[in-house]
């Protein structure tokens, strides 16, 4: 990162909360910008990593890094950041419940990335083996609990805490990779790159690239969005920000192999441990780059959470104020 952001940039997860209240004393002249430590969100890491975008918003970046959305929207709404990439169920959940106008969605950043993968051993073939398993997410509520959870429903399956047939589980990527590799754990939802690090280092089963699943191939897998106050009051900024991250995404497109060596970099900074050239290759492949938010594919994650009684109901349209 550019020093100004290495200096502020940690890694934030759970038991945050006394952290995240002590970041609410800030200036008005720092961005606040959380992000997620998966490829989804590789632009953004990119960008903050080589300092770009702080040159173009024209101020100081304080990142914080989060390993799952739900987390970057509660440090949205509780005004520990101003603006944050998270996963399109975590900001459909946030915006729901607090109504329109406390969130603003202003672009994309990627689709696809993730994939429903299985250990070697479970000898799961296809939906039709998943009677009495035991599987994952990084957290309830996230964007692949939602894709999970929907998944598990199309095929008649019912969660066991729903005195259904197959447990969800939710632990962190790591947690779950160290389960798979013991057995305890029958697969996995899971962005990238961890659903690619599993394949190559545990010889897990890709049985779904999600992207297989919707028309097109598209669905959003990370957004930016911002407090809706936040939005408002900082027009130009938030406009130079969002330019700025589209061009990142233009050159995650253009330049691949560039983002992706810085993204490893940073990521091997921030979650300390840095991961194989070829894994990140690899996992690169399952990530498509966009500006475009998928208002459509929104629409229908935000049904989906609904349905599946994870949220009340809500559009895309209570989101673009």
């Amino acid at each position: 990162m550019s020093k100004a952001v290495t200096r502020r940039g940690l890694l934030v997860g759970a038991g945050s909360a006394a952290f995240l209240a002590g970041c609410r004393n800030r200036s008005a002249n720092v961005l606040r910008l959380g992000f997620m430590t998966n490829l989804t969100h590789a632009p953004i890491i990119a960008g903050l990593a080589s300092g770009r975008l702080e040159r173009a918003v024209g101020m100081p970046v304080e990142a914080l890094s989060f390993r799952a959305g739900p987390r970057v929207l509660e440090a949205l709404l509780g005004d520990a950041i101003d603006v944050g990439s998270a996963g399109p169920s975590a900001i459909v959940y946030s915006n729901a419940r607090h109504g329109p106008g406390t969130l603003r969605l202003e672009g994309g950043c990627s689709s696809g990335g993730a994939s429903f993968v299985v250990g070697a051993a479970s000898r799961i073939a296809g939906w039709e083996d998943l009677r009495g398993r035991t599987v994952a997410t990084t957290q309830i509520g996230t964007t692949q609990d939602i894709s999970l959870r929907k998944y598990l429903h199309q095929h008649g399956y019912v969660p066991a805490e729903r005195g259904g047939d197959v447990t969800v589980t939710a632990l962190d990527a790591a947690t779950i990779l160290t389960e798979m590799r013991r057995g305890a754990l029958d697969g996995a939802w899971l962005a990238e790159p961890w659903a690619t690090r599993l394949v190559r280092e545990l010889g897990a089963v890709r049985l779904v690239d999600e992207r297989d699943l919707w028309p097109g191939r598209l669905f959003p897998t990370a957004l930016v969005v911002a407090r809706g106050d936040y939005a408002h009051a900082h027009a130009a900024t938030m406009s130079k920000l969002v330019d700025a991250i589209g061009d990142e995404v233009d050159r995650a497109k253009r330049l691949p192999e560039e983002s992706r060596a810085v993204v490893g970099d940073e990521l091997a900074r921030l979650l300390g441990k840095r991961l194989p050239d070829a894994l990140l290759a690899d996992a690169w492949r399952f990530v498509d780059f966009t500006r475009d938010p998928l208002l459509d594919a929104l629409d229908v994650i935000a049904d989906d959470a609904t349905t599946l009684g994870l949220a009340p109901r809500s559009s895309h349209k209570t989101l673009m104020g």
